[in-house]
C-alpha cells in the first residue's frame, strides 16, 4: 500500500500548514574548548522531546538538546579530544564518521559508553578540509530493536562535523557559518497520530525505517531566508534508508566543490546530484540574481528511478517515485560582503594508479547479499567476535564490492577515505572522483548482471591487532540486520602494539588512563642492556625520551615517567633496547 495513504487527514492538514511556515534552523556551532592545548568537546546523549507539529510532542534523543546536535568545528592538526556521555537509558556508542583515527577511537560498536557513563575519544585530527558527522554505532541484539544503530539515529542522534585546513583557510569561498555556510541535515520520518514518530510504515516488503515527511535540520520542509549571493550548503543525508535526487525547482545550476572527505579539485556544474545514505556533499548556490524570489529543493524521484533505482518495485513507495518538495528557499538581501565567484581551482588531488595497489590483478573482495532474517557479506554476518580481514599497514588495496541484491547499497569503509575506480553502471562521474568514504553499489540487474564498484584505499598510520574498524551498508537496518564486517591493519614489519618479545615481558603502564602528571612502567627482562624509554604519538612520532641508551639489569623494574605538560590524547610508551622492545598504548586524560 502506498505510504501516503497512511496519514491521518488531520495530521496531513498540520503537516501542510507546516510546510509553508517553517524556517530553517541553523544548528549551533561548538567549536569546542582549549584545554592543554587540546580542542575539547562534551556531549551528552539524552532523551528528551521535540515540536515537530504544532502543539504536539514528539520524543526524540539528541546531542546536547531534544534532537540531532551542535555542528563541531575543527582544524586539520588539531589534538582532539571528545567527551560523551550516555543518558540514554541504554547501550550506545558515538562514530565520528569519515575520520582517520585510531580504532580504539573510532566510536563503532567495540567502543560501548554503557548508560550514566562518559567515553572519551582523543586523536590528532589528521583529515583534510570537509564535512563529517557523529551518529551512534551500537548493535542491537535484535535488527529491529530500538537501541540498534537505526533506532537511536531515528530518534534523532546525529549532527555534523566541519574540519577546516590551510587550503580552505586560503580559499576565497563561502566559510561564515550561518551566513552563507549552511548545514542541510536531510532525514525523512513519518509520524503517527499522537505525533510519535513511525518507524516502519512499508512492513512486511521494506524492512528499513523509511519515512513520508521531510526533515531538514530538524524542521518539517523548512524555508531558508537565503541573501542573493553565492551560498554554501552542506548537505548530510542523515536518513536511515532513502537516496534522494536532488534539484532546483527552477531547474538551474548550482555547483559541487566537495564530496565526503574533501574538496573537489574543481567547483563542478550540475543541476541534479545523487545523494545516498550518509553521503556528504558541498554545493555552492548562486542566488545574486533572485532577490525577493522563491526556489525550491526537490527530489527527482520519478527521474532518479529511471537512472539509479535503489529498490526494486516491490519494495518502493511514493517517494520513490514522485517528485517531492524537500525545502525552499527565500532570497533576501545580499549580505555587506558577499562572495559573488567561485575559484576555478580548489586543491590538488593526488590520484592513486590501480597499478600501484599491493593485489592490482586481484582486488580484495566483497560480495553483498541481503538475505533473510539476516544480511551478508561474503556469507556471513555480522559477529562482533570475529575478524573478518586483516590488512598489513601501510598497503594501498584495491577492494571490490558486489552488490547480488536488487537493492542498491551505500557502502562505508570506516578509516582513511578512498577513491573510486569504475563503477559497472557507466563510467565514474566528475563528482565522484574525490575523496570518499561512502559509495552507493547499484543493484543486481538479474542473477548474472551484479552491481560492482572498485575502490582503491590506503591503510596508513595506524596498526592494532585488537581492536578493528568496521565496513558496511549506510542503510541502518541492513547494517543492523548484519551487513557488516571487521578488519584490522597490522604492522609485521616493526613491532605490533602490545606485542612482546622474549627479552621483555609482564610489561604494563599503571594508572592507564592516567590524569595526574606521571605514570608507572613495569617490566621484565632477561638480559641486560641499555634501553631507551619514549613518548610516542598515535601517527609514530617521539614526542619526548625519558631516559635514553640507560643500562637495565635484568629482573623486575619499575620507572616513573614524568608527563608535565603532554596534553590528553592517546600516546603509546616505547621501551626498546638493541635487541628487543615493546610498545604499550597510553591514555592521558
Amino acid at each position: 500500500m502506498n505510504r501516503i495513504l497512511y496519514i491521518p487527514i488531520v495530521l496531513f492538514l498540520i503537516i501542510a500548514q507546516i510546510k509553508s511556515q517553517n524556517n530553517l534552523p541553523i544548528p549551533p556551532l561548538d567549536t569546542g574548548t582549549w584545554n592543554n592545548e587540546v580542542r575539547t568537546f562534551d556531549l551528552l546523549m539524552s532523551n528528551s522531546s521535540t515540536e515537530f507539529l504544532p502543539g504536539i510532542q514528539t520524543p526524540t534523543s539528541g546531542y546536547n538538546g531534544s534532537y540531532l546536535g551542535p555542528t563541531l568545528l575543527m582544524h586539520k592538526g588539531d589534538n582532539v579530544a571528545l567527551n560523551v556521555t550516555n543518558q540514554l537509558g541504554e547501550n550506545s556508542t558515538t562514530h565520528w564518521h569519515g575520520f582517520h583515527v585510531p580504532a580504539i577511537m573510532d566510536g563503532g560498536p567495540h567502543q560501548m559508553i554503557p548508560h550514566n557513563t562518559t567515553w572519551t575519544a582523543t586523536f590528532e585530527m589528521l583529515n583534510q578540509a570537509s564535512t563529517f558527522w557523529y551518529h551512534p554505532h551500537h548493535k542491537p541484539t535484535f535488527w529491529s530493536d530500538s537501541d540498534g544503530t537505526g533506532g537511536q539515529v531515528h530518534r534523532g542522534l546525529a549532527a555534523m562535523i566541519i574540519v577546516e585546513d590551510e587550503v580552505t583557510d586560503g580559499l576565497d569561498i563561502p566559510k561564515t557559518y550561518g551566513v552563507d555556510d549552511i548545514p542541510l541535515i536531510i532525514q525523512d520520518r513519518a509520524f503517527n497520530p499522537d505525533g510519535t514518530f513511525r518507524e516502519f510504515i512499508n512492513l512486511p516488503a521494506l524492512v528499513v525505517r523509511t519515512g513520508d515527511t521531510m526533515l531538514v535540520n530538524g524542521a518539517i520542509t523548512p524555508t531558508h531566508n537565503a541573501p542573493a549571493q553565492m551560498i554554501r550548503y552542506r548537505i548530510l543525508n542523515a536518513s536511515n534508508g532513502r537516496s534522494y535526487y536532488l534539484g532546483f525547482s527552477d531547474n538551474r545550476d548550482f555547483y559541487q566543490i566537495g564530496s565526503d572527505g574533501g574538496l573537489l579539485e574543481s567547483p563542478i556544474a550540475l543541476n541534479r546530484l545523487r545523494i545516498s545514505p550518509a553521503e556528504r556533499v558541498e554545493i555552492v548556490v548562486d542566488f545574486s540574481n533572485d532577490l525577493n524570489s522563491t526556489i525550491d529543493l526537490l527530489s527527482y524521484a520519478s527521474e532518479f528511478i529511471n537512472i539509479f533505482p535503489t529498490y526494486p518495485p516491490p519494495l518502493r513507495d511514493a517517494m520513490d517515485t514522485t517528485d517531492y518538495r524537500i525545502m525552499g528557499f527565500s532570497v533576501i538581501d545580499a549580505t555587506s560582503d558577499p562572495i559573488t565567484t567561485l575559484p576555478s581551482t580548489l586543491t590538488d588531488i593526488p590520484l592513486y594508479n590501480e597499478n600501484d595497489a599491493v593485489n592490482n590483478t586481484s582486488p580484495r573482495p566483497f560480495v553483498i547479499v541481503n538475505g533473510a532474517p539476516l544480511a551478508t557479506i561474503n556469507g556471513a554476518s555480522m559477529d562482533l567476535n570475529v575478524i573478518n580481514e586483516t590488512i598489513q599497514l601501510g598497503n594501498l588495496e584495491v577492494w571490490e564490492i558486489t552488490n547480488l541484491s536488487g537493492v542498491a547499497h551505500p557502502f562505508h569503509i570506516h578509516g582513511a577515505p578512498f577513491q573510486v575506480l569504475s563503477r559497472s553502471n557507466g563510467p565514474v562521474p566528475e563528482n565522484e572522483k574525490g575523496w570518499k568514504d561512502v559509495i552507493l553499489v547499484p543493484a543486481a540487474q538479474g542473477m548474472n548482471n551484479p552491481g560492482v564498484v572498485k575502490v582503491i584505499k590506503p591503510f596508513l598510520d595506524f596498526a592494532d591487532d585488537t581492536f578493528p574498524y568496521m565496513y558496511h551498508c549506510h542503510i541502518l537496518e541492513h547494517e543492523d540486520r548484519g551487513m557488516m564486517g571487521q578488519y584490522v591493519v597490522i604492522d609485521t614489519v616493526t613491532t605490533s602494539i602490545g606485542e612482546m618479545n622474549e627479552i621483555i615481558s609482564d610489561s604494563r603502564l599503571y594508572p592507564n588512563p592516567v590524569d595526574a602528571n606521571t605514570v608507572q612502567v613495569e617490566f621484565l627482562t632477561t638480559v641486560a642492556d641499555e634501553f631507551t624509554f619514549s613518548l610516542v604519538s598515535g601517527t609514530g612520532q617521539i614526542i619526548q625520551t625519558f631516559f635514553e641508551n640507560k643500562q637495565v639489569g635484568t629482573g623486575k623494574h619499575i620507572y616513573t615517567l614524568n608527563l608535565e605538560g603532554i596534553p590528553s590524547g592517546m600516546y603509546f610508551i616505547s621501551i626498546k633496547s638493541k635487541q628487543g622492545s615493546v610498545v604499550k598504548k597510553l591514555i592521558r586524560i
